[in-house]
């Protein structure tokens, strides 16, 4: 056979497994295309239990009708991604299907980084600032804060609660003051006061900025003023921090 000849055939042969492998593809694409969902699979990232999986097939088979028995290419899955994430407690969804007729369903919930209580009023807010609502069943182990927590609609909310985050994390970084923080609340003037794990005094924080510098007033009335007065803790009922260069001890409130 000549060299041309032999080309030829190679090349033929060559037509012929593309064009097979082509057919393959086909058939199994029609095959999946009709294929019809027998089943739902629910993931949960994350530890929390905001929501669970029987909270999603409940909610899909409500907002989204039927499924199973439906065929993989009808089921809208950008729909079902969309409505998910309508869910104040859901940061993300992903679905998809897979040839053995599973509609899969990944889920990533929101990570509270605090707990805001005002009476029998309470709500989560996450590191960007975003609020949801609590469980009924659920308790997220979090930093709590208490009493007249400002109302979302409020103005100044956004700067106070982007302190309170800050606030929060600096604690959270704190070797001295990670162990010794107690308890954060908002007293009815707005001012946040902290106590620490003696729970003797009030310290009035105020506003939340300026947070290395109270915490520094802190350290000092500890190392300083209550060794000059020969005292412990709790000899004043009140050290306030707000003032700038200022430490105000008060032995009556």
């Amino acid at each position: 056979m000549s060299v041309s000849r032999k080309h030829i055939a190679f090349a033929f042969i060559l037509a012929l497994i593309s064009v097979g492998f082509a057919l393959l593809a086909g058939a199994a694409h029609v095959s999946r295309s009709s294929k019809l969902c027998n089943g739902l699979d629910v993931r949960i990232r994350e530890n929390y239990e905001f929501v669970t999986a029987e909270d999603i097939k409940e909610f899909l088979d409500k907002k989204y009708g039927a499924y199973i028995g439906v065929r993989l290419d009808s089921l809208d899955l950008g729909r079902i991604e969309k409505m998910l994430e309508e869910n104040s407690v859901v940061l993300s969804s992903e679905a998809w299907t897979t040839s053995d007729g599973i509609l899969h369903v990944s889920v990533s919930q929101r990570v509270p980084a605090v707990r805001f209580q005002r009476g029998d009023y309470g709500f989560y807010m996450d590191k960007t600032g975003f609020v949801f609502p609590l469980h009924k069943t659920y308790t997220a182990e979090v930093p709590v804060i208490e009493g007249a927590i400002p109302r979302i609609e409020d103005g100044g909310y956004d700067k106070w609660s982007e302190g309170v985050l800050q606030l929060l994390d600096y604690i959270a970084g704190s070797k001295i003051w990670k162990d010794r923080i107690e308890k954060i609340s908002v007293a009815n003037c707005g001012d946040i006061e902290l106590k620490t794990v003696d729970g003797k005094e009030r310290f009035i924080f105020g506003f939340p900025d300026a947070i290395p510098e109270k915490f520094g007033k802190m350290g000092k009335y500890y190392s300083h003023i209550l060794p000059s007065e020969g005292k412990g803790a709790g000899y004043y009922k009140s050290v306030n921090l707000k003032f700038n260069k200022q430490i105000i001890c008060r032995k009556d409130i």
